[in-house]
């Protein structure tokens, strides 16, 4: 069932022109009839249809062969759909895998006239948009033609070019093997992703190299790619504004291919580049600058959504963070969104609630069951368990729920002990040992003040780590003690 969702929903979303859905009124067709449940949530697991449909189990051979046609139906039709949804490249490259399988077929039918003729529309297409692999294959059929045409000196020339673009070819594949494997060991556990960043900056000398030898898109795009994933490890967020500048000034010289670059994603990297170096008024220009690029029926608009958000609330512009989340929960996709998504925005609000509670957007939040929901440490939180454990801590301080708070004290200093150990967490130590100073010193502020000035003075002087190691601060530490010390004051 779960297959048959998935196929549907890519059709949908690569084309205008799908047109899954089917008529209402032929529902005595079973295939359309189970489509039809399958599209409206009718059924929600193959119990659920073949009950409906046949008034028996989902071991019915009657079903599984109804699930079995509609599923080979779906595919074929994956295979025609017109990707209009999609990229220009990702279009492009569709047409130019079509016209191949076409061009392979009369090859088997020594139509050599026919394959030749395809060729030439492939590489018109391909030359613009650097297919290397497409133009490889294709010159691959064009020597066939020419040995069986009995031209020599054609022959010799075509052959020349194979071998000029096998050697491209390989070293792109090259490029991109070396990308995969750094995305894969960074995404692996801690300890392997810190032995592997050893590694990187010779990866990263050998795709400049490739890079200085071809001049492909490809090998541009894993050297671009992987220095980015290198740097945001590293927590060098300068230079990653400094690679999505200089990839933006070698587009416009022409210097990489304009058709294949993704410039949504450039302008993602640069809007966050801005926010982790703290340069929140420029990084506000570029959200809203970029904004264009970036469609509110995809997951990609929410990303930049977060960080456009985040700006706001680093800069104190918290009008502008009321009207960004304003727009986000208003949007008609957020509930189908990713639920890990749809859990950040809940403790985006949930700040925003503390940082400015008259905000109307957040009229209907529910404080008490938002942080019951969320637990104190979950695995399936990291990277925001110190930011939940801080806004439960807020929570019972502003309530002036002095027991649930001496309960707290114990927690952090359990999870200070347990999971902030390394260097990389010291700002978050830092600012749980504030939290825990508020209660020790009985909520006096100008006390906390004085006694937490060494900590603070500590967290001022702390940069934020690498994002592969980093808490997520959806608030700075510094406000935060700031709002706690004039909460307490009041």
């Amino acid at each position: 069932m779960q297959e048959i969702k998935l196929l549907i929903k890519v059709i949908n979303s690569i084309s205008d022109k799908s047109n899954i859905a089917v008529k209402v009124g032929r529902t005595k067709n079973l295939e359309n009839r189970f489509l039809l449940g399958v599209i409206q949530d009718e059924f929600n697991s193959d119990a659920d249809a073949s009950k409906i449909l046949y008034d028996s189990d989902k071991t019915d051979f009657r079903y599984k062969m109804l699930k079995h046609r509609v599923k080979k139906k779906l595919y074929d039709k994956l295979l025609i759909t017109d990707s209009s949804k999609s990229r220009i490249v990702n279009q492009k490259e569709q047409e130019c895998l079509k016209l191949l399988h076409i061009s392979k077929l009369l090859l088997k039918q020594t139509e050599y006239d026919l394959v030749a003729s395809n060729c030439n529309k492939i590489r018109s297409i391909a030359s613009v948009f650097e297919f290397n692999d497409i133009l490889l294959n294709v010159i691959e059929l064009e020597l066939i033609c020419i040995a069986n045409s009995g031209s020599y000196k054609l022959f010799n020339k075509k052959t020349k070019e194979l071998i000029k673009y096998t050697n491209i070819v390989n070293l792109e594949r090259e490029a991109i093997n070396q990308f995969y494997s750094t995305k894969v060991h960074i995404k692996s556990n801690v300890k392997t992703r810190q032995e592997y960043l050893k590694n990187v900056p010779s990866i990263l000398s050998r795709l400049k190299d490739i890079w200085d030898q071809t001049s492909t898109y490809l090998a541009f795009d894993s050297l671009y790619k992987t220095s980015i994933l290198y740097y945001e490890l590293i927590g060098n967020f300068k230079e990653i504004e400094e690679i999505t500048d200089e990839a933006k000034d070698l587009v416009q010289q022409g210097l990489v291919n304009t058709h294949r670059f993704d410039k949504s994603f450039n302008a993602h990297m640069l809007i966050y580049a801005q926010l982790r170096i703290k340069k929140y008024a420029i990084g506000l220009e570029y959200a809203d600058k970029f904004n264009s690029y970036f469609d509110p029926k995809t997951l990609n608009w929410f990303s930049y959504m977060e960080n456009y958000f985040l700006l706001a609330l680093h800069s104190k512009n918290y009008e502008l963070a009321r009207l960004l989340l304003h727009r986000v929960l208003n949007n008609a996709i957020f509930n189908s969104n990713l639920k890990d998504s749809k859990e950040r925005w809940q403790l985006y609000k949930a700040y925003l609630d503390f940082m400015e509670p008259s905000a109307p957007v957040l009229e209907s939040f529910n404080y008490q069951k938002f942080i019951t929901y969320f637990t104190e440490y979950n695995k399936d939180k990291q990277g925001f368990n110190v930011a939940i454990l801080i806004l439960q801590f807020m929570y019972f301080l502003k309530k002036g729920d002095t027991e649930a708070l001496l309960y707290r004290i114990e927690s952090l200093k359990k999870y200070i002990l347990t999971h902030l150990n390394d260097t990389f967490s010291l700002r978050s130590k830092l600012f749980l040992k504030l939290l825990m100073l508020t209660v020790t010193e009985d909520y006096d502020a100008s006390s906390c003040r004085t006694k937490g000035a060494k900590h603070y003075q500590k967290l001022l002087e702390t940069p934020t780590p690498g994002d592969a190691y980093a808490e997520i601060e959806i608030v700075p530490y510094e406000h935060l003690w700031e709002l706690i010390l004039d909460e307490m004051s009041k």
